[in-house]
């Protein structure tokens, strides 16, 4: 690979790693982080943004990267259908393992009982939205791109709008699949 994906291969992990040491470390930094939660935006209960929420469970979209996975293996693109897959399982149990690692309560006890750091929502859909880019934005350029980013700010929105996150938690899980993307990208290249 080159030099600018080894430079934000090293970006990404830096702020991953910033990020857990200021969570771990700094009370004023997780107050910080709180009290920016608080001010951001108010709660808004069910709507568009439960929808939202629902449409992006991590769960279903690793069932459209699977399938996403069965589209490129049936057209014979086996080996991006493998790196669809060793993506998703790598961004995954990291992610998982730093959630059951730094067991970070959510902002809001009105949301679910798992932990909060990194958003799984926000995780699965920045590899989704990095994978299927890498794959097509050759092919259908910034329409593709405006839809992707439209629907990662949607995501975004909905985890700071239903109080399920802290900002920080979105910042470590977009860097967390940038760095996962980028670390897998040399399978393919």
């Amino acid at each position: 690979m080159n030099l600018s994906w080894l430079i934000a291969l090293i970006l990404s992990a830096t702020i991953l790693f910033i990020l857990i040491y200021k969570l771990e470390n700094s009370k004023k930094f997780r107050h910080l982080d709180s009290s920016w939660h608080q001010r951001l935006l108010h709660p808004v209960q069910g709507g568009f943004w439960s929808i939202i929420e629902f449409l992006n469970e991590p769960k279903l979209i690793a069932f459209w990267d699977t399938l996403l996975a069965a589209v490129l293996l049936f057209n014979g693109e086996i080996k991006k259908a493998i790196w669809v897959l060793v993506t998703l399982a790598i961004t995954d149990i990291i992610g998982i393992l730093l959630k059951h690692t730094i067991k970070r309560k959510r902002p809001s006890e009105n949301t679910r009982q798992s932990y909060s750091f990194p958003s799984g929502h926000v995780l699965s859909i920045t590899s989704l939205s990095l994978i299927i880019w890498q794959i097509y934005g050759g092919a259908l350029g910034v329409s593709l791109f405006f839809v992707l980013f439209s629907l990662w700010c949607l995501v975004v929105f909905s985890r700071i709008i239903l109080k399920a996150h802290y900002p920080s938690d979105i910042v470590g899980a977009t860097a967390l699949s940038i760095f996962c993307f980028l670390l897998t990208m040399p399978f393919i290249a």
